[in-house]
Order: C-alpha cells, then sequence, then structure tokens
C-alpha cells in the first residue's frame, strides 16, 4: 500500500499541525511548547530555516551523533544550514510528530519522532525549551538513531471520552489492555499510532491490571500515558495518512462513538478512498455498526464479525442491569454475520479489509491481521 506514504507527503498539516507560521505566544504552556517543537518539524520536514531558526533560541546548542562514539556539537544557525535553500518549503522525507511534552514552571522538556522511510531511519529528538519574553523556545536539543523500516504507515485508535452509561451513574471507560497491547503490536512493526477521540483529551480507562508486565510496563510508560491524556480531538484528525483505523472496545466505546459522523466519515473516507483496513475489537464493533458505504449498504452486512458474545455478557452484573447493551444484536441487525470464539481467549475475524476482535486477547491478533493486509 505504498499509495499511504504517498499521501502522507502532501498532507504536511497531518504531523505538523496549525499554527506553523509562528512561535506559540503565552497562554496555555503546553499546547504552546508543542507548537514550538511543531513549527521545527515544520521546518526540517520541508526545508524552512525560518522555521527552524523561529523554534530555537538565538544561542542554542545541538548535541548530535557524530563519529564513532563522539559528538557533535553546533548552534542552531549551523544546524538550520543543514536544510537546502535550493528545496525550501519542498518536502524531504521527513515525517515528524509530537511524542510528549513536560512543562515545569518556565522549563520544558519535549519528546518528538522523526521518521526517514527511505533511509530506514528512526529518531527520537529530546528537546529542553525555556519561556523567554514569554515565548517558549528551545535552548538545546539531542536525538537518538535506530534503524526503522521503510514505510511511514499511521494508524488511527478510537476511543471514547465518555465516563458513564447514558441515564446511569454507573462509571464506563476504555479498555486499558486493549488499547496497550494493540499500540505495542504496531509500535513493534515500525507503525506511528494517534488516539483520536470525539472531544479530544484525556479519556476514562477501566481493566487496568498491574500485574501484567506488559500493561504495567505501559501505565507507567510517560509517552503512551501523555498520549492518552491528549487524544486528539476528532475536528483536528485528517483520513489521508492513515492505513487503518481501530475502534477500540470497553463500555465506553459504546457510548459518543458509534453516532459520531466525523468519525464515521474518517473511517469511510480511509476504507473507501484510500482502500484501507477498518477494524475493532470487542465493544468497540458498535462503533463500526453504523457506517454505511456510498451505495447506501452498511459496511458490515453480509459480512463475518465477531465481538463480545451475549452468551458471555454476566445479565446480573450492575452494568447489565443498568445499561442492558448487545453489541452482537447490532451487528445481525446491520445484516452480519455474528460468530464468536472460547470465553478467555483470542478470537479474530478478517472479511475483506475489515477486521474485527471478539476481546481484549484479541488484540495482538487483530493488530498483526491488519498488518498483513498492509503489506
Amino acid at each position: 500500500m505504498s499509495q499511504f506514504l504517498l499521501r502522507a507527503v502532501l498532507l504536511c498539516l497531518f504531523f505538523t499541525g496549525a499554527g506553523v507560521g509562528k512561535a506559540a505566544p503565552a497562554g496555555n504552556d503546553e499546547e504552546a511548547v508543542g507548537e514550538t517543537v511543531r513549527l521545527y518539524l515544520h521546518g526540517t520536514s520541508f526545508n524552512l530555516r525560518s522555521d527552524i531558526d523561529q523554534a530555537f533560541y538565538a544561542t542554542a546548542r545541538l548535541y548530535l551523533d557524530g563519529q564513532g562514539d563522539l559528538v557533535r556539537e553546533m548552534s542552531a544557525p549551523e544546524y538550520a544550514k543543514l536544510f537546502s535553500e535550493e528545496n525550501r518549503a519542498q518536502f524531504n522525507g521527513r515525517f515528524g510528530r509530537l511524542i510528549s511534552v513536560d512543562v515545569t514552571g518556565t522549563v520544558a522538556t519535549a519528546k518528538a519522532e522523526i521518521l526517514m522511510p527511505k533511509q530506514g531511519v528512526r529518531y527520537v529528538d529530546v528537546f529542553l525549551l525555556k519561556k523567554i519574553a514569554g515565548t517558549w523556545k528551545i535552548v538545546s536539543k539531542s536525538a537518538y538513531r535506530e534503524d526503522a523500516p521503510r514505510h511511514a504507515r499511521k494508524v488511527l485508535l478510537v476511543v471514547s471520552n465518555a465516563h458513564q452509561y447514558p441515564g446511569t451513574k454507573v462509571n464506563t471507560g476504555n479498555n486499558f489492555p486493549e488499547l496497550a497491547y494493540t499500540f505495542d503490536a504496531f509500535r513493534k512493526a515500525g507503525y506511528a499510532v494517534d488516539f483520536v477521540s470525539p472531544d479530544g483529551g484525556a479519556v476514562p480507562l477501566e481493566m487496568i491490571n498491574t500485574s501484567d508486565e506488559l500493561l504495567k510496563r505501559h501505565l507507567y510508560d510517560s509517552d503512551f500515558m501523555w498520549a492518552l491524556a491528549h487524544t486528539k480531538p476528532v475536528s483536528e484528525v485528517k483520513a489521508d495518512g492513515y492505513a487503518g483505523i481501530v475502534f477500540a472496545g470497553g463500555g465506553a466505546a459504546i457510548v459518543g462513538v458509534p453516532e459520531n459522523k466525523a468519525l464515521q466519515d474518517i473511517a469511510l473516507r480511509i476504507y473507501e478512498q484510500q482502500g484501507g483496513v477498518i477494524a475493532a475489537i470487542c465493544q468497540g464493533t458498535e462503533g463500526i455498526s453504523n457506517l454505511k458505504l456510498k451505495d447506501g449498504t452498511f459496511l458490515i452486512q453480509g459480512k463475518v464479525l465477531t465481538s463480545f458474545p451475549d452468551a458471555y455478557l454476566n445479565k446480573e452484573s450492575p452494568v447489565f442491569k443498568a445499561y442492558p447493551f448487545s453489541v452482537e444484536g447490532s451487528i445481525k441487525r446491520r445484516g452480519g454475520k455474528f460468530v464468536h470464539g472460547a470465553n478467555g481467549k483470542s478470537h479474530v475475524e478478517v472479511d475483506g479489509r475489515v477486521v474485527t476482535g471478539m476481546n481484549w486477547e484479541s488484540s495482538v491478533g487483530v493488530a498483526e491481521s491488519m498488518i498483513r493486509l498492509f503489506e
């Protein structure tokens, strides 16, 4: 699916964000730091020395890898000159995205990921920033380099902002194992993952189990948790450049997501216009139940799908009594062919470019099935 790489090239705003023309002023400091880093990302991806100069403090220093184990030190103006004026405003193959920001008073640290698929290289840039005369500036930068797959594909992971079931005081959340295991499988394969929610920002979580080593590692991973605390609002997400979209589960997945028109439009654009993959895990399957194709038929009509079956629901649980809900019923009403496997075991169904998983144990299988379709 090389078309995803080509489309991503055309969409610089996807990974640099809005407002890259000038360094962010005072205000929300975390957002302002992010905008300064995005200014740097935009400048280094499109050979814009003016953006790079504006992101850095005049006397900033950079500490980069030199020959052998030596450090290559340079000033910000010297670094900006590495980007050719002859190719000004032309995309140079660097895909950048903000990973995290941490602000303490008038100082901050930030991380960004740089993918250079043609060279098979991934950089993690680490910045030290200082608020100077009301504006955040990068005062120091270093970077870590590693080999990476020769693609820059990205996957969108849908989560919900819902904290309670409608009309009740029963709490709900997004399934943490599904998020962690799916994210981990994609990252190991070299895919970037963005989290999107209807409203953006922090989302509620459920089923956190720190006895599980992978879950514990992600719970204490500041970059991963920063991403969940700063999910992208659907209004700021463009479908172009994403190879696939995953609707994660948890009780919150059935609230605010299935009826969100903007999310539906993004999913269908990825699927119909870009030849991408749509996937869902457990209750997340409800998120794709309302998707209609251009011909007016439901996406899931006639397709084999899975989700958490009615047979395994605890009808006596406070949640079910407060808000009885059947994803299996939704699938059947839309003409889908529902199947399921053994409780507590992974079960994944692939029908064309639609992938569904029965439960959180299916998360890795869903991601791996999507990757096979991409490749």
